[in-house]
């Protein structure tokens, strides 16, 4: 996959793409990717939380910022209208499971209304070749059972998170056979279900690694919520990669590959919830947990997605173990407390992913 790897470090080099929510954990390491490829990249998000991994990098230097609200339309038009991306990779969302069940007018008002200004925006943009908006593997209706769900399955949404994400989906399909697939304007335009990510520098404390990475540094016991909860995990450059390969292919050839993704691991990076923090544990001595408090919520049991139709279309594949995906957390936890700058700490994982790909682009001009 080396080939792969070298297809969007060539590609993205001086290309103008849009993200939203760059502002966020996985906008940031996309950020850092995109300024290591040297793409014309700017950003769209609410000002970043203080604390986060985009503070601490100083994304802003990074990146053409500007800080807004999707709801925010004549502000989203004219950041789309001045900048005439080629390129958008829409993360922004109200994104966590627990909140959206508190505040579900945030989160339809965010995840629907925000996705449609977006659209709307690029609507009447003719500069744009290529367009991934980001959904979760959540949406599916999950019998738990185990399936592993494929993209012809049905969509569901038990919460106000997974639902709003849903109805997200079904619009953009209406804007891609209406508006973005004609005559008059032809982009490609597709969604992509993404697993759970991890990296270091998470700082949200719903989520599993920065509440394990909290007791650690504060030498107090780990509280899991779902210890033998299933989910598939993946390391976020290899989701991110799955982005960028996936709008690479849609500005090339937009009617073969618009339409909906699932982004994750293999089979083998499904786990539980437990081997996470036993794989984690092994690096450091002492370490336990209790059960946690459950979300009012309900989380299923079991969650799995069958990637085989990425694997087989898109130039991409899964490279990080889950194995490995946990050292990088480590790593990134013990060199942040050694006091490594975190912008430097993302650029040495990108660097050791992508294995020296920079260096053989230089020599093929």
């Amino acid at each position: 996959m080396k080939n792969a790897l070298l297809h969007n470090l060539q590609f993205y080099k001086g290309k103008r793409i849009l993200i939203t929510g760059h502002t966020g954990f996985k906008g940031a390491w996309l950020t850092t990717i995109l300024n290591y490829m040297e793409a014309n990249s700017m950003g769209y998000a609410l000002a970043a939380e203080p604390g986060s991994l985009y503070e601490k990098i100083q994304g802003n230097e990074l990146i053409h910022n500007v800080t807004g609200d999707l709801l925010d339309y004549p502000l989203l038009e004219k950041t789309v209208r001045n900048f005439q991306p080629e390129i958008v990779i829409h993360m922004g969302a109200f994104g966590f499971i627990k909140e959206c069940y508190q505040d579900p007018v945030r989160a339809y008002h965010t995840n629907l209304i925000g996705s449609l200004n977006l659209l709307e925006a690029l609507r009447t943009c003719r500069s744009v070749k290529s367009i991934v908006m980001v959904s979760t593997d959540k949406v599916y209706d999950n019998k738990g059972d185990g399936t592993l769900y494929r993209e012809q399955d049905a969509l569901g949404g038990a919460d106000a998170y997974s639902c709003s994400k849903s109805c997200m989906e079904l619009m953009v399909r209406n804007y891609r056979q209406s508006y973005f697939q004609t005559d008059a304007h032809s982009s490609g335009i597709a969604v992509v279900r993404t697993s759970n990510v991890l990296a270091g520098g998470d700082h949200v404390q719903t989520r599993l690694i920065p509440t394990i990475l909290k007791s650690i540094a504060e030498g107090t016991t780990v509280e899991l919520r779902n210890p033998l909860q299933t989910r598939p995990w993946q390391s976020v450059l290899d989701a991110l990669n799955g982005y960028l390969a996936l709008a690479r292919l849609l500005y090339q050839n937009p009617d073969e590959y618009s339409g909906e993704w699932n982004i994750g691991p293999t089979q083998n990076g499904i786990k539980t919830v437990s081997w996470i923090f036993e794989k984690i544990r092994c690096s450091f001595q002492g370490l336990d947990f209790i059960p946690g408090e459950h979300f009012t919520v309900t989380e299923s049991e079991t969650l799995g997605l069958n990637i085989q139709k990425a694997l087989d279309k898109l130039d991409w594949k899964p490279l990080l173990t889950c194995e490995k995906v946990v050292e990088q957390v480590v790593d990134f936890f013990k060199s942040q407390a050694a006091g490594e700058w975190e912008r430097q700490i993302c650029l040495r994982q990108i660097k050791d992913f992508y294995g020296g790909c920079y260096d053989e682009a230089e020599m093929e001009k």
